[in-house]
């Protein structure tokens, strides 16, 4: 998907607003293994008779941390030229530190011209008490910093999504507040079901309580941040923008209804035109998922989304149960994605289609509209879905679904 044009961020009055509500801060909040605890309160510490900094040590296994649950993969691939340059030359102690205490694990040694080193968290540290490390290293904050306040220019030939909407979409995240007792007192209530869910979602409510924002727009144009790990219940019912109540709107089965626009665009002989059309009928009203509930016996819709997921973004074996069960509602379809990511020669590549597709029309479209029109409503986004304040909700949704019939209908 291409932008037209890439506007400097120079030029863009919000690009300086992050700037601006970066300049009191005084610390990162940080990822702290209870194990760390005592070492954590000293500046710094003597190891293999070196003076290593204490805040150096956790930000490492705080990143490391924040890249499992973001990533939901215990194994880090950590280049030496990136650890030295972020904490100079004695990266390798507080690397040896960390292996040598068990805080984490070598997986494979560097090989020269192949890999670098690749370690994973002990699994007693991700399963343990981990709390939380106000990190004041300036260096450290520094650097914070300048990451948070520097939007990537794209250039023009690649570019996904315009630098404006970029420095519009942080800037506003700085604009949220979260109902802090309540979001925690609903994510004690899920504690005991699953460690990492619970802890993930915990420092995302604390991060956006504490304004510590962070967040990466990745290759395929899909905007990562504090927000998008939330769990559904608090972003729809625990959010606030300047200081007044939101909701959300959401593009329904969003990833099989781009899976529709490419096989119609691509006009295929090899999808039965009635099989087509049920397909455009199911996710251009909605109805997906549920449809798969009750021809497939399914009891609840993250089953059913698993399923699909599977499906869309795997390497489609003829043994794998999802893969079998599309195919009896959906055989010609179910080739059609086979080919396609053979055609491609990656399986991965249907995926990055479809969630490049999915960002051109929330952010080109429908955030540029909405940028036109209202400038001064501030937006979140959650992939598919746009969170707003409460009393735009006429307006959001008017532009939300033109936008979607324009590109579907």
């Amino acid at each position: 998907m291409m932008v037209n044009s890439v506007i400097k961020l120079s030029d863009i009055e919000s690009y300086s607003s992050i700037k601006n509500n970066l300049e009191d801060k005084k610390c990162s909040l940080q990822f702290l293994p209870i194990s760390l605890e005592k070492i954590s309160k000293q500046k710094n510490f003597i190891y293999k008779d070196q003076k290593l900094k204490s805040a150096y040590l956790v930000d490492i296994i705080h990143n490391l941390i924040l890249k499992y649950y973001f990533k939901k993969e215990n194994k880090f691939h950590l280049m030496s030229s990136i650890l030295k340059e972020k904490y100079g030359y004695l990266y390798n102690y507080y690397m040896d530190f960390l292996t040598e205490n068990k805080i984490i694990i070598l997986l494979a040694k560097h090989q020269k011209g192949k890999n670098a080193r690749v370690y994973a968290i002990n699994e007693y540290i991700l399963r343990g008490n981990i709390i939380r490390f106000n990190n004041n290293d300036k260096t450290l904050l520094k650097k914070y910093k300048a990451k948070v306040s520097q939007i990537e220019e794209d250039k023009v030939e690649n570019s996904l999504i315009d630098n404006d909407i970029k420095a519009k979409l942080v800037n506003d995240l700085f604009k949220v507040q979260i109902e802090f007792d309540r979001s925690i007192f609903y994510l004690d209530s899920l504690k005991d079901n699953d460690i990492d869910i619970y802890n993930r979602n915990r420092y995302s409510v604390e991060c956006i309580n504490d304004k510590h924002i962070f967040y990466h727009f990745d290759s395929y144009g899909r905007m990562h941040t504090n927000f998008t790990i939330l769990k559904t219940f608090i972003r729809k019912n625990c959010l606030l923008i300047n200081g007044e109540e939101t909701c959300e709107k959401d593009l329904k089965n969003s990833q099989p209804l781009f899976l529709y626009k490419l096989i119609s665009d691509s006009e295929s002989k090899w999808v039965d035109v009635d099989e087509l059309r049920l397909f455009k009928l199911l996710t251009t009203e909605g109805k997906y998922y549920q449809y798969l509930m009750s021809e497939l016996n399914i009891t609840n819709k993250v089953e059913a989304k698993e399923l699909t997921y599977k499906v869309l973004f795997g390497r489609n074996g003829s043994n794998n149960k999802s893969d079998i069960l599309f195919q009896k509602l959906f055989p010609t379809i179910h080739f059609f994605i086979k080919l396609y990511k053979k055609e491609m020669g990656d399986y991965k590549v249907l995926a990055h289609e479809l969630q490049s597709a999915e960002s051109n029309l929330i952010f080109n479209k429908i955030i540029r509209e909405i940028m036109n029109l209202y400038p001064d409503i501030k937006i979140v986004t959650v992939h598919d879905s746009i969170i707003f304040p409460k009393k735009y909700r006429d307006d959001i949704e008017r532009i939300f679904d033109q936008k979607v019939i324009e590109e579907f209908f």
